[in-house]
């Protein structure tokens, strides 16, 4: 089903950003025109884009085509294609934002924006009467054994659900650099709970958690957890073992040193991200720490000064 043109708004804006003004558009049929990077830089070898036009976008249907160099250097394809080898990394995920539920007969999946549970309760502001009663020790005295402190409570935000959806769960919230929620991750507490997490639908492909917290112009540690991340500084959770390819992207765009500190027991995937990311502006500037099997972050305080980052052959 094709939107209105209101609909399509930001991603011609998103367009014109990368590729400034349009030859001709037909808001109608979605169709615009651009003049094409690869026929003006590739092709002619000009410092300036040649002015003609050749690069035709089908932004409702999602697809693009240029009619001078598509046979001879295969410019054509999808649009996310297009958006992500031309656009900056921040255009191409307000580009995955902003596309509309179905493009070039792809159903995006839908997602509900990120709301913290109604009942979440934040453990710095909760009353001085909760703090005396047994829905509120037992999650603390749950996050006091994994040796987080108060002042890690306060900093991250980190609350508890005593009822609803995510009953009996740890909370702890993710912001993104403009301090917006978009993300959080719901641990059990109980010893042998159904599900040890119970985390929201979201776009976890394009989320960077807390980012709000992170200084690009310092060493960046990549780490497993939301946990391990409250014990490191200046920390990026994978929530996982893998690098998305947008944190990829965002790490070759801006950081300046990378650490991979993983848990004892993902030495491999830990040493596979380390060759992923030493290359190109990068080389170099990659560093990995190797834990024991039988030890994680929150066991050592996040004090590794016994297994210091170090670079591989």
């Amino acid at each position: 089903m094709i939107g209105t043109m209101v609909e399509y708004e930001p991603i011609v804006d998103i367009l014109l950003e990368i590729f400034g003004e349009y030859k001709f558009h037909n808001d109608h049929s979605g169709q615009i025109a651009f003049s094409c990077p690869v026929c003006s830089y590739e092709i002619k070898g000009l410092d300036h884009l040649d002015g003609k036009g050749n690069l035709e976008v089908n932004y409702k249907l999602g697809v693009y085509k240029c009619w001078s160099c598509a046979e001879t250097h295969d410019t054509h394809g999808v649009l996310p294609y297009l958006v992500k080898k031309y656009g900056t990394l921040r255009q191409y995920k307000n580009f995955q934002i902003l596309i509309p539920d179905e493009v070039g007969g792809i159903e995006k999946k839908k997602y509900k924006k990120v709301r913290l549970p109604k009942e979440f309760i934040s453990f710095p502001r909760a009353s001085e009467g909760l703090k005396m009663t047994p829905i509120y020790k037992a999650p603390y005295n749950y996050l006091k054994q994994r040796n987080v402190t108060d002042e890690m409570m306060l900093k991250f935000n980190i609350g508890f659900c005593y009822e609803g959806e995510y009953k009996n769960r740890i909370i702890i919230p993710s912001y993104n650099e403009e301090g917006t929620l978009n993300y959080f991750i719901a641990r059990s507490w109980e010893k042998k709970p159904y599900l040890k997490y119970k985390n929201p639908e979201a776009e976890k492909e394009i989320i960077i958690f807390n980012e709000y917290l992170i200084d690009w112009d310092k060493p960046i540690s990549l780490v497993e957890g939301a946990f391990d991340s409250i014990f490191v500084d200046n920390s990026i959770p994978m929530l996982g073992k893998k690098l998305s390819e947008y944190l990829f992207m965002l790490l070759y765009e801006k950081a300046t040193k990378i650490i991979i500190i993983l848990d004892g027991d993902a030495w491999e995937e830990a040493q596979k991200i380390y060759h992923q990311l030493n290359g190109g502006r990068l080389f170099g500037k990659i560093w990995i720490s190797k834990l024991p099997i039988e030890k994680d972050i929150a066991e050592l305080l996040g004090d590794l000064t016994e297994y210091p980052p170090y670079q591989l052959d």
